[in-house]
C-alpha cells in the first residue's frame, strides 16, 4: 500500500518559512500586488483562485483578483496586460488558464505580452525557453510543486538521473517545463500525449509516473508499475484511479489534497522572488 502524500500538511509547513521570509522583505516590497486574470465563470477556476488569494492573505502578500466575462475580447485583454505592465505596484501577473475556446487563439499572444520580470507562473514565451534549456530555477508553480513532491519522496537532485519516469501531458503549464526539469537533471524521460498509442506500455515501466492531463481516471491500476511513484496533477477530478492504484503504488498523490495545495505556495514563492529581485 502506497504512502498518501498529504500536500495540505506540506504546504502548511511550506507556508510557515514562507510568512518569515516575506516579512524579513523591505517596506517597499511587501506593497507590491500580485495580480490573478481569471476569465469567465469555471467554477473549479474560481475555486482555485480565492484558495490562492487565501494563502496569499495569510503570508501577508497583496492579491487582486481582475475577471473578465467569457465574451471579452482579445484587444480588451492586451490593454489589461499593458496597463498592469506599467502600474507599478503590481509585482507579479498571471492568468487562470486555459483561455475560453473564443480566446484561445490568442492566448499565446496575450500571455507574451506580460513584462518578463512580472511573469511570476512562467507564462511567457521567454521564460518558458529558459525553463527548457536549463538556464533558470525559476519554474513554473505546478512545475515547481512536482519537484519538491519528488523530493520530498526521496527523488531529488543526484537520484533523479537515470530514473524512468514518464510525463502524461505536454502542456506549457506542465508537461513540457516538467519535462525539460527532469531531462536537464538526467533523468531517463519519456512523455506521452494524446496521440500516444498503447499508453500503458510505457506507464507500466516508469518508476515515476506523472500525469496532467485533466481526463479522469485516464491512469488505472494496471498501468502503474509495482513501487512506483505516482504524481497526479490532473485538474480538477485527477487522472489517476487513485483507489486502486495506491495498491500498487509506494507513494502516492491524491485530488484533491496533493498537488494542488503545494502549487499555491509555490505560486507565492515566486512572486517573493520577483520582487526580491527589485531591492
Amino acid at each position: 500500500m502506497a504512502k498518501i502524500f498529504s500536500g495540505k500538511d506540506f504546504a502548511n509547513n511550506l507556508e510557515q518559512k514562507l510568512i518569515k521570509k516575506f516579512s524579513s522583505l523591505p517596506a517597499e516590497l511587501k506593497e507590491l500586488v500580485l495580480v490573478d486574470v481569471l476569465i469567465g465563470n469555471d467554477k473549479s477556476a474560481r475555486t482555485y483562485v480565492r484558495l490562492k488569494k487565501a494563502a496569499a492573505g495569510r503570508v501577508g502578500i497583496n492579491f487582486e483578483v481582475v475577471c473578465r466575462s467569457g465574451k471579452t475580447s482579445k484587444s480588451d485583454l492586451r490593454a489589461l496586460v499593458n496597463r498592469l505592465n506599467q502600474n507599478r505596484r503590481v509585482g507579479g501577473i498571471m492568468f487562470q488558464l486555459p483561455f475560453s475556446d473564443n480566446l484561445r487563439d490568442g492566448q499565446r499572444e496575450t500571455i507574451d505580452n506580460i513584462y518578463f520580470e512580472k511573469d511570476v507562473d512562467c507564462l511567457t514565451s521567454r521564460r518558458l525557453k529558459r525553463v527548457v534549456k536549463g538556464e533558470d530555477d525559476f519554474l513554473p508553480a505546478t512545475v515547481a510543486a512536482v519537484v519538491k513532491i519528488l523530493a520530498h519522496s526521496g527523488i531529488s537532485g543526484p537520484e533523479l538521473a537515470g530514473k524512468k519516469i514518464v510525463v502524461v501531458g505536454r502542456s506549457d503549464i506542465v508537461g513540457r517545463p516538467l519535462a525539460a526539469f527532469l531531462k536537464n537533471h538526467k533523468a531517463k524521460v519519456t512523455v506521452c500525449h494524446r496521440q500516444t498509442k498503447r499508453l500503458s506500455d510505457y506507464t507500466q515501466s516508469a518508476e515515476v509516473l506523472i500525469s496532467a492531463t485533466g481526463r479522469p481516471d485516464l491512469i488505472k491500476k494496471n498501468m502503474v508499475a509495482k513501487g512506483a511513484v505516482v504524481i497526479d496533477v490532473g485538474s480538477p477530478k485527477g487522472d489517476v484511479d487513485f483507489e486502486k492504484a495506491k495498491k500498487r503504488a509506494s507513494f502516492i498523490t491524491p485530488v484533491p489534497g496533493g498537488v494542488g495545495p503545494v502549487t499555491v505556495i509555490c505560486l507565492l514563492e515566486n512572486f517573493i522572488k520577483l520582487i526580491h529581485q527589485k531591492s
